[in-house]
């Protein structure tokens, strides 16, 4: 609902405190305050009246507010009142993960030299150690399907295979899993919930030129040689889509400052935040899904609704219709009897015998009726055998 301006009300506000402060306590802009001040003839303080008034120096005295013929009718939307109880309280869930990220509990174990690598790790690096399977960017490739999703070049190999090796160790230690999943791909399995996450080592394009001609002068006479090559720079990335008001950090790397080492800690973190919104984005699905359903099932229903309601209606037009039949039928027979009455008796009988079988005619479509005279016409259906 609008609310309009009191004059009087305004007038005692924009002199009691600066003007930028009214309008916020009305919830407009201070240009907005001064248009209306304007229209409805409120005077103003002067620029720099409260910094003098400030510091005790001499201001100009408030004018009196004129009176007004006619006062305009100005209205604004009424401010949103705050609400005490509705502050800004942080998610127990991110906040738990929060407090284990600045108690240490998710930074990486010591590394003991005589430990064996992690199943998982030993096993991808056998499955990179080819460096004859590359793609056309020197990115190695598995020789087979399995193993942790490190798409690095063969000089990064080794840092991306130790990077892999603590997230796993910090993931082990908070009671989480790494397994394969049912497409193949490995995935970190926290809390129930399947997470795919990866380390990469991005591609950049290289352009140079070559002159075409012995002596070149502008750019025309230059070819530009296109190629890519690894940046030497790893990324630890989130793989598993989160979105809309659910969607997380997805990728950690490199810097001129910090390597993707230090952020271990961080991006299990992001692994554990992912698994709360992923979960909390299925839980949407589901209920978005269930409102759908329930949805189609009332118009469903009413659907059906609508139909009886159609054949009700039908019917009970059918039923007039045969009734005011029914009834016209019996005043023609009415007038029929009385005009025939007045004929010879020889013929009397005869129209009788008409009057009874169009009496019966008339019965057998009265809806009002409920033994219906029986009628050749209902072995109509037998035609139909032979």
């Amino acid at each position: 609902m609008l609310l309009q301006y009191d004059r009087k009300e305004l007038y005692e506000k924009v002199w009691d405190c600066p003007l930028l402060k009214v309008a916020q306590e009305y919830g407009v802009s201070a240009v907005a305050l001064g248009k209306t001040c304007k229209k409805l003839s409120v005077p103003l303080p002067g620029r720099g009246y409260w910094a003098k008034l400030a510091h005790g120096h001499p201001v100009s005295k408030k004018p009196p507010l004129q009176k007004l013929e006619k006062v305009p009718v100005i209205y604004r939307y009424p401010t949103a009142q705050k609400n005490p109880n509705n502050t800004n309280q942080p998610d127990p869930e991110f906040l738990a993960i929060n407090q284990l990220l600045a108690s240490g509990a998710l930074n990486p174990p010591q590394f003991d030299p005589a430990c064996r690598p992690h199943p998982l790790v030993r096993s991808t690096a056998t499955r990179l150690r080819s460096r004859s399977h590359k793609n056309e960017f020197g990115i190695l490739r598995p020789r087979e399907p399995g193993g942790l999703d490190i798409k690095v070049s063969e000089g990064m190999l080794d840092r991306a295979l130790d990077a892999m090796a603590q997230v796993i160790a910090v993931l082990e230690q908070q009671s989480h899993t790494v397994a394969v999943a049912e497409e193949g791909r490995i995935v970190a399995l926290i809390n129930g919930e399947q997470i795919r996450f990866a380390i990469e080592e991005p591609v950049r394009k290289v352009v140079t030129s070559k002159p075409r001609v012995p002596n070149p002068t502008d750019r025309w006479d230059y070819d530009e040689i296109v190629a890519h090559e690894p940046t030497g720079k790893l990324v630890l990335a989130i793989e598993t889509s989160t979105w809309g008001q659910f969607e997380q950090r997805k990728r950690w790397s490199d810097a001129k400052t910090q390597r993707v080492e230090n952020l271990i800690a961080d991006f299990v973190a992001g692994l554990l935040r992912t698994a709360v919104s992923l979960r909390r984005q299925k839980e949407e699905q589901e209920q978005q899904e269930a409102e759908r359903k329930r949805q189609e099932a009332e118009r469903w229903q009413l659907r059906k609704d609508i139909e009886q309601e159609e054949k009700k209606v039908e019917q009970l037009n059918k039923w007039a219709e045969n009734w005011e039949r029914a009834n016209r039928m019996r005043r023609f027979i009415k007038a029929y009897e009385k005009q025939y009455s007045s004929w010879p008796s020889e013929k009397q009988a005869k129209y009788k015998t008409w009057i009874e079988w169009a009496t019966q005619q008339a019965d057998r479509i009265d809806p009002l009726v409920t033994e219906k005279p029986a009628s050749v016409l209902d072995r109509k259906h037998e035609l139909s055998w032979w």
